[in-house]
């Protein structure tokens, strides 16, 4: 089951890599705009929108070998073309049009996909298994972000545009022969009226301390550990690293401490609970991003600058690690890919457009302002966010 979850994730965040960090770079380094990069980035804000359709991937879909998996056997396939499809246009800076339709296919597939992976993932844990499972899950993550901002940038630069979205199709296809293998465990059989579904899409802020995490910690305390993070590709570029070297740090290196830190989490959190956990990640993170204030004025040593960026990820994986955790605790038996998306999509929300709000704005102001009110925010994250699980744990004990 593990390597399933792991190949599942790495896949669906090969394009989101690709296009936050990878395409972010490539449309910089044509002169596209902080403010046209702003507005690509909404159009992967899909992600954000998964509960419009949750509850038909927990309803549908349902056969004698699987649920979720008859799903997953379906968009794996239709993944691959959405990034043929890209090969469209090969000189995407002069289509950003076009290129952001295209991406925002890409993108409703691929959150399609981890719909129907987040169920799966939640109906085959248990207390015990779900933070080494969110773990390789954060992780595969961060190894989907790397090839899609790494290796296909990689290829982009050596060969071009065209053999990097052929690869970025092939590699669309890595979970395609374990899904083919698995058999899903198939509870009852779900209610396939989708009035009731809609109806109780909100249910999961009804339970106890669901609301307060779910629509106000959770989402300022993963946009204020991530916020900084889409600003480091355009950053680094205009402080003059070319797409090798952006390839092979932000698209590869950096995938060891940020799935080291993955994986090393959840068993923290089972041994030291959630609030101490949250407390330590989130000031690293937000000390991280104050040593990134050098690299807004185009300071950027390359040593210095990977030590504070491999600090920066681990503290950022680490986190989304434990909010995951929390996050699959409160998915219900029968809802659980529409309970996990629906929490998932309000912190997306608050990132997507947080990020794209600082991201034009830092054309108007510059980076250094940006950095700030990023690590002001992973200050306030925090606090929030242990004071809650505080009062939690000191509920439950």
């Amino acid at each position: 089951m593990l390597p399933l979850v792991a190949s599942l994730y790495v896949t669906q965040y090969l394009g989101v890599g690709f296009i936050y960090v990878g395409l972010t770079a490539i449309l910089r380094r044509e002169g596209v705009s902080l403010e046209s990069l702003a507005a690509v980035s909404l159009a992967g804000a899909m992600w954000a929108l998964k509960p419009l359709w949750a509850p038909l991937v927990d309803r549908f879909g349902r056969t004698k070998t699987g649920h979720y998996r008859t799903w997953l056997l379906m968009l794996q396939p239709l993944l691959a073309l959405a990034s043929l499809a890209l090969v469209a246009i090969p000189e995407p800076a002069q289509h950003l049009g076009v290129l952001g339709a295209l991406i925002a296919l890409y993108t409703f597939i691929s959150a399609t996909q981890d719909i129907a992976a987040d169920g799966l993932t939640a109906r085959a844990v248990n207390d015990a298994t779900r933070p080494l499972a969110n773990g390789i899950a954060n992780a595969a993550q961060w190894v989907g972000n790397i090839l899609g901002g790494g290796v296909i940038v990689l290829i982009f630069d050596a060969f071009g545009w065209v053999p990097a979205m052929i690869a970025l199709a092939g590699l669309c296809l890595i979970p395609l022969p374990l899904t083919l293998r698995h058999r899903e465990r198939l509870p009852a059989a779900p209610e396939t009226r989708l009035g009731p579904a809609y109806a109780a899409l909100l249910e999961v802020f009804r339970q106890p301390g669901g609301r307060m995490w779910g629509l106000a910690v959770m989402p300022l305390f993963l946009a204020g550990t991530t916020a900084a993070y889409g600003f480091l590709s355009p950053a680094l570029t205009d402080a003059g690293w070319g797409l090798d070297r952006l390839g092979w740090v932000l698209g590869m290196f950096l995938a060891v401490p940020a799935a080291a830190a993955s994986l090393i989490v959840g068993p923290c959190v089972r041994r030291f609970g959630v609030s101490r956990c949250l407390l330590t990640v989130g000031l690293v993170d937000a000390f991280a991003v104050i040593a990134l204030l050098p690299l807004a004025s185009g300071w950027a040593p390359f040593l210095l600058t990977v030590v504070v960026l491999s600090v920066f990820v681990a503290a950022m994986a680490a986190a989304s690690t434990i909010v995951y955790t929390v996050n699959m605790s409160l998915a219900r038996p029968g809802t659980e890919a529409t309970d996990f998306t629906v929490l998932a999509a309000v912190a997306m929300t608050a990132s997507y457009v947080l990020g794209a709000a600082l991201m034009y704005a830092a054309g108007t102001v510059g980076y250094g302002p940006v950095f700030l009110a990023c690590a002001a925010l992973a200050f306030l994250g925090t606090a929030a966010g242990v004071a809650h699980t505080r009062r939690i744990e000191a509920s439950t004990a």
